[in-house]
């Protein structure tokens, strides 16, 4: 998940879950020009594996969109600096820590509300300013403000679930093993959501049902040096109890620009 720097309530039912699923596969079918849902998720093991790339990374996401949350995670060194991220994603809501050097910030989503707490770097980075007084407190940031939607993106799962589909023609791998897992590889052109200038991606998909993503690789070159990152799923279809967090300072009450 590399930069740019600014960066997951309650389950529904079964049966609301699958409706949610199906309308927000759908659109992300007509995003990336896919076409009609595969039948592939219910595949055996052996012959979800020979499935085209197209097929497996369409039931990659059909799988993970049914299972309502995700943990995804990244470390590295971007520039020569550490970077890590860490977000947990559901439906509706969602939580983002990012670090980036001495830099760290919070973002928290609720009920289309986005709550951010960082420290002074990170706010200095980000918003340009200093503001001693919101450091380190949760700030709200409502949706009529301009600074709303760089922080909302790819944080709650059908958001998340936009950066992980390689882009071009496809290619598939022989099963190997992640994290003790069986998987397929899917390789492509690195997905642009991503942030790479370039490069290739090649995402890992679970060969036993539900087929989830389970790791991406991504490879760039960055100042002349050639990078990879590496971005892990994992949680799939855990309650992560994410709440509005308290107390907290309203954008507008703030020294930061709206």
């Amino acid at each position: 998940m590399p930069p740019p720097l600014p960066i997951r309530r309650r389950r529904a039912t079964r049966a609301a879950r699958t409706r949610v699923a199906t309308i927000l596969l759908a659109t992300l079918s007509v995003t990336f020009g896919w076409g009609p849902v595969s039948r592939a998720g219910a595949a055996t093991p052996v012959a979800f594996a020979a499935e085209s790339g197209h097929q497996i990374m369409t039931a990659a996401l059909a799988a993970a969109l049914a299972s309502s949350s995700c943990t995804s995670a990244t470390s590295t060194k971007i520039s020569g600096q550490a970077y890590s991220s860490v977000t947990n994603s559901a439906l509706t809501t969602g939580q983002q820590t990012l670090i980036i050097g001495d830099a760290w910030t919070v973002v928290r989503v609720v009920n289309g509300m986005v709550y951010v707490k960082e420290n002074a770097s990170a706010m200095r980075e980000q918003f340009g300013v200093d503001d001693p007084p919101a450091v380190n407190r949760w700030i709200s940031i409502p949706k009529t403000d301009s600074n709303f939607a760089r922080f909302n993106t790819y944080i709650l799962l059908p958001s998340m679930l936009t950066e992980i589909a390689p882009a071009g023609a496809l290619k598939t791998s022989a099963p190997s093993s992640v994290d003790h897992r069986l998987v397929v590889g899917v390789s492509g052109k690195a997905n642009i959501h991503l942030g790479l200038a370039s490069g290739t991606e090649t995402v890992y998909v679970s060969v036993a049902a539900p087929h989830v993503p389970v790791e991406m690789v991504a490879s760039d070159v960055v100042q002349g040096q050639r990078e990879n990152f590496v971005i892990t799923y994992t949680n799939w279809g855990t309650n992560f109890h994410i709440t509005k967090p308290s107390p907290v300072l309203p954008i507008a009450a703030t020294k930061l620009p709206s």
